[in-house]
């Protein structure tokens, strides 16, 4: 037994941690409890102000498995960032901190890895949202993907492969990746994009193993005043990024999709958020941005739901009245 322990890869999990003390627990026991036992966990502490950074130094101290890192807050790019500088292991996981995993995530991802030989493997998960659970991607297949094809299905947000987490990466090709710190949106998104320059083939593996906490008051749907100004800003290293190191007409289509799935957001979320005191000015100056606007243009509707795809119409042919009453109709949803 101690001999096959010893011939498993070691798995760097790397957690983020900011003012979740209520989730912090049920988290590191998710990873603790884990069927597969190499694991090296990463507790990066990004200064905050709960209880989370004793939390943390305690299971430090009952599991010598465990490593914390105490930082200035410097944001979740730069704590994955230093966990990434922190891990020996020769695969990489990102878990937030008020998410967890099912037990065997860990020993069915390498495994998925082992047969596929894969570096990049990801998964499906359960989107739990006030006591309901969604499963997303969880058919049960696995499929195998070209970079440039996990390109496009990365692209078109609704696929729920864009985020950080839900994924096993081989730590060797993340030697010149890293989160943008500029970044307050969209960080995982790029992140991943860059990845498939350095992957030789993605792996999904159709199976709700990550359990996803869905927050309706996170930095998506809560208003700001410069929600605008971090999602352009997004868009715009994105769109740099993908036009750069692309020469191909697919991937520059399904972009737009990109950009106009987040300008839907930019809408429901900023535009007609109950807090905007300005509804229709705002609009009209979100749809007017060159970056926003060419996208809702060329975009063409692809692995959007119903939904966006009728609201995303009246964008593009501007019946900003319609465009109104769905923002409004979505604003009650997120209510119930």
């Amino acid at each position: 037994m101690k001999e096959a322990f010893k011939k498993e890869k070691l798995i760097s999990v790397i957690v983020p941690v900011y003012n979740v003390e209520q989730h912090i627990h049920k988290c590191i026991d998710s990873i603790i409890n884990q069927t597969y036992k190499n694991l090296e966990i990463i507790l990066v502490d990004d200064g905050s102000p709960d209880k989370c950074p004793k939390i943390c130094d305690e299971y430090a101290k009952k599991d010598k498995r465990i490593k914390v890192i105490h930082q200035k807050n410097k944001g979740v790019s730069v704590a994955r960032n230093n966990g990434i500088k922190k891990a020996i292991g020769e695969w990489i996981t990102f878990v937030d901190a008020d998410d967890w995993l099912e037990e065997n995530y860990c020993r069915t991802l390498i495994n998925v890895s082992t047969l596929y030989k894969g570096d990049y493997i990801c998964c499906g998960y359960n989107r739990v949202y006030k006591g309901k659970t969604v499963l997303i991607n969880a058919d049960g297949s696995v499929k195998e993907y070209s970079p440039k094809e996990f390109l496009v299905k990365l692209l078109n947000v609704q696929n729920g492969y864009g985020f950080s987490h839900m994924k096993l990466i081989r730590k060797r090709i993340l030697s010149d990746v890293s989160f943008e710190k500029a970044l307050l949106v969209g960080e995982d998104a790029l992140f991943n994009v860059m990845l498939c320059n350095k992957i030789k083939k993605a792996v999904v593996i159709n199976k709700p193993l990550y359990n996803y906490n869905f927050n309706s008051n996170s930095v998506v749907r809560k208003y700001d005043k410069n929600y605008v100004d971090k999602y352009l800003t997004s868009m715009k290293y994105m769109s740099n990024y993908v036009n750069a190191n692309y020469n191909n007409k697919d991937i520059k289509k399904n972009l737009y999709n990109y950009i106009a799935y987040h300008v839907l957001l930019i809408i429901v979320n900023y535009c007609y958020n109950p807090s905007n005191s300005n509804k229709f000015h705002s609009l009209n100056q979100v749809c007017g941005i060159d970056i926003f606007e060419d996208a809702i243009k060329k975009s063409n509707y692809t692995e959007m739901s119903i939904t966006r795809k009728v609201t995303l119409f009246t964008l593009k042919h501007k019946l900003y009245l319609i465009t109104a009453l769905i923002c409004k109709y979505r604003q009650m949803q997120f209510k119930r």
